[in-house]
């Protein structure tokens, strides 16, 4: 039985000042001796742990019941000599804190419950709003080439609508509470909103900064 089709689990739990996005790709550098024993650990199970996202001011062991996370699921390792290691993990299902568990692990552990997206209300109009959010994203990456001279392929985006906020969130510059929002947020049409607000709000100067840029360069 898959991880999602539980009701809850325990995972082994990093909480740090980032937000991971399901179906997305984070590189990590582990250097606390926890969190090496962590990647031994998890080596030998089911290569997954739990990234929940720190809250400033607040201890590890406080952060709040229901607070989201994101299942890292391990893929590449490069271990250093002296015991650091560089990996890439890659966002998972979606959890909420229930709690931490006792544990000898020098890490911690926390049961969590899972976190699915809410029933979409129409598949006709949420591939609407993504095509329109994908469309948006485009013009923002030509025009940030076109302002720094590059040509460069365009970024691949996945055909699911309920998976374009979320890798299009963890390639713009976002900050953490901005990120945490599209993460937590369980309605795709929602996130799609989002991220679309944001897209037209920084369009305007970049694709005058971008005609700006062509014309400096006689294009």
């Amino acid at each position: 039985m898959s991880p999602e089709a539980r009701d809850g689990a325990r995972l082994p739990l990093f909480p740090l000042g980032v937000v991971l996005l399901p179906g997305t790709p984070m590189p990590l550098h582990l250097f606390e001796p926890r969190y090496r024993q962590l990647l031994t650990d998890i080596e030998a199970g089911e290569r997954r742990f739990g990234i929940l996202t720190a809250i400033p001011g607040v201890g590890e062991r406080d952060l709040p019941a229901g607070r989201v996370g994101c299942v890292a699921q391990l893929g590449d390792v490069d271990r250093l000599p002296d015991g650091r290691a560089n990996i890439v993990v890659t966002g998972g299902a979606r959890f909420t804190l229930r709690g931490i568990v006792p544990d000898p692990a020098p890490y911690l552990v926390a049961e969590v419950g899972w976190l699915p997206d809410e029933p979409v209300a129409s598949r006709v109009a949420l591939a609407v709003a993504s095509d329109e959010v994908a469309a948006n994203f485009r013009r923002v990456i030509r025009a940030v080439q076109e302002v720094n001279g590059e040509d460069a392929p365009l970024p691949a985006l996945p055909d699911d609508p309920t998976q374009l906020a979320w890798s299009i969130g963890a390639m713009i510059d976002l900050d953490v509470e901005a990120r945490y929002a599209l993460l937590a947020d369980r309605q795709p049409a929602n996130r799609l909103a989002r991220l679309d607000t944001l897209l037209r709000k920084v369009l305007p100067d970049l694709e005058l900064r971008a005609a700006m840029a062509r014309g400096s360069r006689g294009g």
